[in-house]
Order: structure tokens, then C-alpha cells, then sequence
């Protein structure tokens, strides 16, 4: 179900962008709003559909590839952050679902795969970025709330 929510996240996210800049789109453009906003908002949640997808799969198809050597002591780690083979399997993933889904997405609206893996590619990798940078941040403010709370 993690990977489930995953992409239902990712994808509700990518929608609801979808839904502001179609809605700007339409009140700046004079454009018909209901029409456009939903276009947008379609559009934006079939791309990220097709990216996050496979991206997940080649996630966890990497685990297959290369087995993460795992030990009880990893999730109390004082890290902050993922190790570096966890931030190239990530970097991999997004890259490679980027690719994929932007084949099918530049195959579905331009007829030729090219220009979407050439778009969605480099999005991809930003998504990766900023995930990598959440994680970060999650591990920092868990550690300082444990600190916290032995200090209390």
C-alpha cells in the first residue's frame, strides 16, 4: 500500500497544479474555464501517471538488481539523510520513469516519443531532487522532536 500512496500522492499533486495553471490559463487568456481548467488538470494527471508508474516499478525492480544491505540500527540512524547508494537508486528510478513515461506521454499528445522523454526526463529528475531534499528534512525534524523529548 506505500507504494500505492506513493503515486496517489504524486499524481494528486501534479492534478491539482494542473487545475491552478488551467485556471490561470482560462482567466488570462480569456479562455472558456470549465474547458480548460479540466483539460489541464486531465492532461497533468495523465503525464504524471505515466511517469510515476514506471518510476515505482523501476524502484522497486532495483531492489532485485542490487539488494540494499539492511540492518535494524538503519532507522535510527544519526544520518541525515539517504546513503548514497539509496540516492542513486532513486536519482535511477526517476530518470528511467521519466524516460518511459514521457515516451508514452510524447507518444500520446505529439505522435513521437522524443519530445516527451526530452520534457519529462529533466522533470523527473527535480521530482527526485526535491524528494531526496523532503527526506532530508524528515530525518532532521525527527531527530531534533527525539532530542527535544530526552530533554524534557
Amino acid at each position: 500500500m506505500q507504494t500505492i500512496d506513493h503515486i496517489t500522492n504524486r499524481v494528486t499533486a501534479c492534478t491539482t497544479t494542473g487545475l491552478i495553471i488551467g485556471a490561470s490559463l482560462a482567466t488570462f487568456k480569456a479562455m472558456p474555464l470549465p474547458q480548460t481548467t479540466i483539460t489541464m488538470a486531465s492532461s497533468f494527471a495523465l503525464a504524471s501517471t505515466a511517469c510515476f508508474i514506471p518510476e515505482r516499478i523501476f524502484y522497486h525492480a532495483s531492489f532485485y538488481i542490487k539488494p540494499r544491505k539492511w540492518t535494524p540500527q538503519d532507522e535510527d540512524s544519526d544520518s541525515n539523510g539517504l546513503e548514497k547508494e539509496d540516492q542513486i537508486r532513486l536519482f535511477a528510478s526517476h530518470g528511467l520513469g521519466g524516460a518511459a513515461g514521457g515516451g508514452i506521454v510524447g507518444g500520446l499528445f505529439k505522435g513521437k516519443p522524443l519530445p516527451g522523454i526530452m520534457m519529462m526526463t529533466p522533470i523527473m529528475l527535480g521530482v527526485a531532487y526535491g524528494e531526496l531534499k523532503l527526506e532530508e528534512y524528515k530525518k532532521k525534524r525527527i531527530k531534533e522532536l527525539r532530542l527535544e523529548r530526552a530533554g524534557n
